[in-house]
C-alpha cells in the first residue's frame, strides 16, 4: 500500500487531465473491499487515506476520503461462499470502483481549497472526468493483475 501512495503521489498524480488525475488508491480500496469485505476495505481506507494524506500534507482530509471510499465499496463485497462467476465479480469490482471514485472526487473536489475554482466547474471534472481516466487504469489492472486473484 506505502508504495502505491508513492507511485500515485510521485508519478500518477501529474498525468493531469483539467486539473484532474486517475486515483490508484481509490481502485486499491475497491478490490480490498469487494474481497474482503466492507469492514476490511474501511480500515484499509482509512490507512490507505493516512499515508496519502501524510505523503500530500492532507492527513484528516485523505484519511476520511479514504475512509468512505472504503465503506462505500464496501457494499458491493462478493463472499467466497457465494460462488459467484467471474463476470459477476467483475462486474463487481467495477461497480465498487466506480462508487469509490465518485464519493472520494466528490468529498475532494467539495472539501480541497474550495476557494480554488468555482463549484460548478470542480464537480464535473471530479464526477465524469475523473472516474473515466481512473476507469481506464481499473480495466488495465484488471485485466493483467486482478483477474487471477478474482477468479472462481
Amino acid at each position: 500500500m506505502f508504495v502505491l501512495a508513492l507511485m500515485q503521489h510521485f508519478v500518477i498524480s501529474r498525468l493531469l487531465v483539467l486539473h484532474t488525475a486517475p486515483d490508484l488508491m481509490a481502485l486499491f480500496i475497491a478490490f480490498i473491499s469487494v474481497s474482503v469485505g466492507q469492514r476490511t476495505g474501511t480500515s484499509y481506507g482509512f490507512a490507505a487515506g493516512l499515508i496519502g494524506g501524510f505523503l500530500s500534507g492532507n492527513l484528516g482530509l485523505e484519511a476520511l476520503i479514504g475512509t468512505c471510499e472504503g465503506f462505500v465499496a464496501g457494499y458491493f463485497h462478493v463472499p467466497e461462499e457465494s460462488h459467484a462467476t467471474s463476470t459477476r465479480k467483475k462486474r463487481m469490482f467495477y461497480s465498487a470502483s466506480v462508487a469509490a471514485l465518485i464519493t472520494g472526487n466528490a468529498l475532494r473536489s467539495l472539501l480541497h481549497d474550495p476557494l480554488s475554482l468555482p463549484l460548478y466547474i470542480r464537480l464535473p471534472e471530479a464526477l465524469i472526468l475523473g472516474p473515466l481516466m481512473s476507469m481506464v487504469f481499473a480495466v488495465l489492472s484488471y485485466h493483467f493483475v486482478l483477474k487471477k486473484l478474482l477468479r472462481d
